[in-house]
This record gives structure tokens, C-alpha cells and sequence, in this order.
């Protein structure tokens, strides 16, 4: 029995679709998925992305690079969280893309979604970009932290007083409450 774009669709749609039964249509969703993943449409193209690597076919990997491949971050990030559930031959592949990626959230996930023995070419990229990143990290001069003090707000200004130093805000008495006056008017 042929799966229709429709089913597809029916499976998909929900904001938490059922990704288990929705496996179940087999291979003869990938088609329609591949369309989805194209589709230009986020939501839609992560999820088809996702459900693709949950079907186990040598096609699903395709689609997921696919994903990978994409201009949009939010399917690219649903590319490396799919490569986890992908054969390793086609994660590692996948994986080889995204884990270099220019997206910090992208990045991120594709070396979370590394499998436990990369591919060897996997695991020189990863090295190669570990090793660039400790030279970037040595190159850059070291950050100042602005000077702060503990416990003040913006606008608040530190006031010496018996017994230690106290805060106040603009308009404020050391010492007294908002709005409170030390001084009874006349005094």
C-alpha cells in the first residue's frame, strides 16, 4: 500500500508528533519526507528531517544530509540530532558537515550528537578544529571584567556609614527607607 504525501502530513502535523508510529509508514514516506525537508517551511522540514533518520533505509541518511546541507540553522540543527539515530557510516558523513558548521547551535549539537567512534576523518576534523580553537583561545587577549560591587543595583552608590558600608538610591537618605526622612522637617 502506497504512503501518501497526505499521511505524511497527518503524521507530522501535530506539535508533538507520534515519531515512533510515524516510523511505521516505512520507506515509502522518504519521497514525501525529502519534499518536506525542502519544503522551506522550518517546523515541517525538521521534523520530515527527523522522522527520515528514524526509518531504517540507506535513503534516510540522504535526506538527512540533505538537511544538513540546508540554509536554515533550525533544519541544520535538526540534521545533527537526527544523525544520532542514523547508521554510523551516514551520521559520521552528516556529522563530517556540521560539526564545523558557522552556527554556534549547530556546532553545538552536531559534536553532542557524535557518535562514541567517529569515523577517522570525523575524528581528525574534530582534532584539527579542537587544536584551532586552543590557538584562538591562547591569540585573544584576555577579557577585562568591569568593575562591580556586590549588591548594587544600577543607579545605587556605596555610602560609608558606622557598622559598615551601606547602599543607596539616588534621593535616598543612608540609612533611611525610601521616601523616609532622618530629619523631621524644621530640624
Amino acid at each position: 500500500m502506497a504512503v501518501t504525501m497526505k499521511e505524511v502530513r497527518a503524521a507530522l502535523d501535530p506539535d508533538e508528533p507520534n515519531y515512533e508510529e510515524a516510523a511505521k509508514l516505512g520507506p515509502e514516506a522518504l519521497p514525501h519526507l525529502q519534499t518536506l525537508v525542502n519544503s522551506g517551511d522550518s517546523m515541517l522540514a525538521s521534523k520530515a528531517t527527523f522522522l527520515a533518520s528514524l526509518i531504517k533505509d540507506p535513503k534516510s541518511g540522504e535526506i538527512v544530509g540533505m538537511a544538513a546541507r540546508s540554509a536554515d540553522p533550525v533544519v541544520r540543527v535538526a540534521a545533527a540530532t537526527a544523525a544520532s539515530k542514523l547508521a554510523a557510516s551516514s551520521a559520521n558523513a552528516v556529522l563530517l558537515e556540521l560539526v564545523s558548521d558557522p552556527d554556534p547551535g549547530v556546532r553545538k549539537v552536531a559534536r553532542a550528537s557524535v557518535p562514541e567512534r567517529p569515523s577517522a576523518k570525523l575524528a581528525e576534523k574534530l582534532e584539527a578544529l579542537k587544536a584551532e580553537l586552543g590557538a584562538l583561545e591562547e591569540a585573544a587577549p584576555p577579557q577585562q571584567q568591569p568593575p562591580f560591587v556586590i549588591g548594587l543595583m544600577p543607579g545605587e552608590t556605596a555610602v560609608d556609614m558606622p557598622g559598615g558600608t551601606h547602599s543607596t538610591m539616588p534621593g535616598e537618605q543612608p540609612g533611611a527607607m525610601p521616601g523616609e526622612q532622618l530629619k523631621m522637617p524644621g530640624e
